[in-house]
This record gives C-alpha cells, structure tokens and sequence, in this order.
C-alpha cells in the first residue's frame, strides 16, 4: 500500500520540477505542459490510491496553508 502511494506522489513531485525548471518560450519548453498534465493525472491517481487519514492530512495541511497565506496577503493589502 505504501509503494501504490509513493509513486504516483513521486511522479508528481519530479513532474513539477520539470514543469517550473522548463523555458516556455523556446521549443525546449515542450515538455512543460506534457509534465504539467502528467503531474495532474498521477495527484489524482496520489489520492484516489491513498488511505482516508493520509487524505484527510493533506486537507488540514492545505487549510492551515491558505489560511496563514490569506492572512499574510490581507495584512500586506490592507
């Protein structure tokens, strides 16, 4: 079960490396979206194989996340 995990997780972080390390303006820059997509797909594929508490980690690391970076850019607006 852990390996069924780890790998979509890992192809995902090696998709977004490759997705912000790429230069979009030359034909270099191909591989960008192909990774993008691939990077979408094997998320997906991350919590659609992952167990409950590991998906309902992810959703509190994402709230604490947005809530301090909401706060952080409301305080420098405002």
């Amino acid at each position: 079960m852990i390996a069924s995990c780890l790998i979509p997780l890992t192809v995902c972080l090696i998709a977004g490396l490759v997705t912000t390390g790429t230069d979009r303006r030359t034909f270099d820059g191909i591989p960008a979206p192909i990774s993008a997509i691939i990077g979408v797909f094997s998320l997906i594929w991350f919590v659609a194989a992952c167990a409950l508490p590991i998906k309902l980690g992810l959703v509190l690391v994402v709230l604490v996340w947005g809530k301090a970076y909401v706060q952080n850019n409301v305080e420098r607006l405002g």
